[in-house]
């Protein structure tokens, strides 16, 4: 018994029955390239698939990295013109190992991210979308992981990665998160990893027709349900491999990057090709010597490379963007992490959380720095604009737990939690990001319709004086409407205006729903994201309220106002953060 995919490219509806499994078909009526995504796998295990079009130079360190960790990995050729496939068939023929990998060919033309995907229906064989489910129904394990064709596992990591995929399916199902960081082979074989391109991103979910990759503006995303929670495994497991010498943004139909996070990879491409490794605009750059690939895969340099020394210029010398300054030193101090929303959310709870945790620093919650207290905004890189780094730091420098470098010193993890950052302004977004472009960001939600009335519990007593019952229709309207409030619980907006700055795999997103459900699983998710050990406080603190409001019940006029004035799309802010959000109706 099977579901059936609309032809038309919308989305799936799930059936009144429980299919085995669920049939996509392509709107070109090939049948060939038809499939069918499990309800579940059987059998145990992790399955990679990796995607490749004329990846010759980087294929092979991919698979060699990933060969010993995955029970069996698909590599999808989509018409490669270089000897991408030939390279495939040599290591399945190279021993035990090649036997692990199967070889597909999708022959089809598919449509680059941008604007060309935006204009090609999700259920086309020349869809991202299409390619990437089929290429994920080629998976037989009980895991899949989507593992890009130019990232390699490091060898550091090798042995926890391998820890974490057997221990896949004792528990209940989750996804995880992995960090990656870019580095740049230049066209003398030296590699530059520069500070701040860490990139986070989910790849590893359960084969499961519900766990998929759906259509999005720009590019596909894999779409979870709301009660598969994520793991992040950390700190960086892969390298996402660039080579300066080759064209590495031509799978993109246009230079207007709609992310900040891939405008920023195209900068720092286009000034380490022109020869910049340094400059003022420069993050400081790590050098890697150039038998580093061949390190992490186990591969011999063949004579006569050369090689050079880690983290140094051929002459030995320290590179110029790792030789100490004011501004790079002001931002290593920088917080590990912000709390940035929403307004009763849970944020106080989370506050609590952290604030008891040995290895976490913070000053008490909501100082409030970036909305009240910067002032106008001074020049970037100005004498003035130092003057404000500093008064922030300040504020970590008075916080319990003493000693700790920005993100981490001594095993201190320095962050603060003001959910007002949520609705700052643009300018000042920017501003925080040049201050702290590594820095995480914890975003709660919560109904957007139970947030408002929440505050207005909360806020009436506290700030005016007044409890909630005498207040009347017209003040509580006039709250509703307020432009701070309102803007509070549209998320969408307020994520988007984040994510112009920040990378999408910076930031955590908690519901309150969940720490009610299950708060031991959100702290284990978000240490986990912050990179701080995992230690759980005793179930009766984590069940304990923490700020809760007076419970007054909501009038059911304000609950229809409300439901007419705060129709914030709910499927929008699940697709923005990549998760069924648990007031989706």
């Amino acid at each position: 018994m099977v579901g059936s995919y609309p032809s038309s490219g919308s989305e799936f509806m799930p059936l009144p029955f429980r299919p085995r499994h669920t049939e996509f078909r392509n709107r070109e009526g090939n049948s060939e390239f038809s499939f069918v995504l499990p309800r579940r796998n059987r059998a145990q295990g992790t399955s990679a698939f990796v995607r490749a079009k004329d990846e010759a130079s980087k294929i092979e360190y991919c698979l060699r990295s990933i060969l010993p960790v995955f029970d069996e990995i698909h590599v999808i050729d989509n018409g490669s013109r270089d000897d991408t496939a030939e390279i495939v068939r040599h290591l399945q023929r190279s021993g035990d190992a090649g036997e692990k990998i199967c070889l597909h060919s999708y022959p089809f033309r598919v449509g680059r991210f941008g604007p060309e995907h935006d204009g090609t229906p999700a259920d086309s064989l020349h869809s991202l979308v299409y390619f990437t489910n089929w290429a994920l129904s080629r998976c037989t394990r009980r895991y899949a992981c989507k593992w890009d064709a130019d990232m390699v596992l490091t060898r550091e990591r090798r042995g926890a990665f391998a820890g974490m995929l057997s221990r896949l399916g004792r528990g209940w199902p989750a996804a995880w998160s992995f960090v990656g960081q870019t580095v740049y082979r230049t066209p003398d074989g030296s590699f530059l990893a520069p500070r701040g391109e860490v990139n986070r991103e989910v790849r590893l979910a359960p084969c499961d027709y519900r766990v998929r990759f759906h259509k999005r503006e720009h590019w596909e995303q894999l779409i979870r349900p709301r009660w598969l929670r994520t793991h992040h495994f950390a700190p960086v497991c892969f390298y996402e491999l660039k080579f300066l010498d080759e064209e590495e943004f031509d799978h993109w139909s246009t230079m207007d990057f709609p992310s900040a996070r891939k405008r920023r990879e195209w900068a720092t491409f286009q000034r380490l090709r022109g020869g910049g490794a340094g400059g003022a605009d420069m993050r400081a750059v790590r050098r890697l010597p150039a038998t580093f690939l061949d390190e992490q895969v186990g591969l011999a340099r063949p004579p006569g490379s050369g090689g050079g020394r880690p983290d140094r210029s051929p002459r030995g010398e320290r590179p110029a963007d790792e030789r100490p300054a004011r501004k790079r030193a002001l931002k290593r101090w920088m917080p590990g992490f912000l709390g940035i929303g929403a307004t009763r959310a849970g944020t106080s709870w989370v506050a609590a959380q952290l604030s008891r945790h040995p290895q976490i620093r913070m000053d008490r919650k909501e100082i409030h720095f970036f909305d009240r207290k910067l002032g106008a905004l001074a020049p970037s890189g100005s004498a003035r604009d130092r003057f404000n780094q500093i008064r922030y730091l300040a504020r970590f420098v008075r916080a319990r737990r003493g000693g700790g470098r920005g993100t981490r010193r001594g095993g201190r993890i320095r962050g603060e939690i003001t959910p007002a950052y949520a609705i700052l302004e643009p300018a000042v977004i920017r501003r925080v990001a040049e201050w702290m472009p590594d820095s995480r960001l914890i975003f709660m939600m919560r109904d957007p319709i139970d947030r408002a009335w929440s505050q207005a519990r909360n806020g009436f007593p506290r700030w005016r004086g007044k409890p909630l019952e005498s207040v009347s229709r017209d003040e509580l309207v006039s709250f509703f409407n307020s432009d701070p409030v309102r803007r509070r619980s549209d998320y969408a907006t307020c994520l988007r205006a984040w994510f112009e700055h920040f990378p999408r795999e910076q930031f955590f997103f908690g519901f309150l729903d969940e720490i009610r459900e299950r708060p031991e699983d959100v702290m284990r998710d978000l240490l986990g994201f912050l990179e701080a050990k995992v230690v759980v406080a005793d179930a009766e603190s984590l069940e304990k309220p923490v700020n809760a409001s007076a419970p007054v019940p909501m009038p059911g006029w304000v609950r229809e106002h409300l439901e007419r004035e705060y129709a914030f799309d709910a499927d929008e802010v699940s697709e923005l953060v990549g998760r069924q959000v648990p007031w989706s109706r």
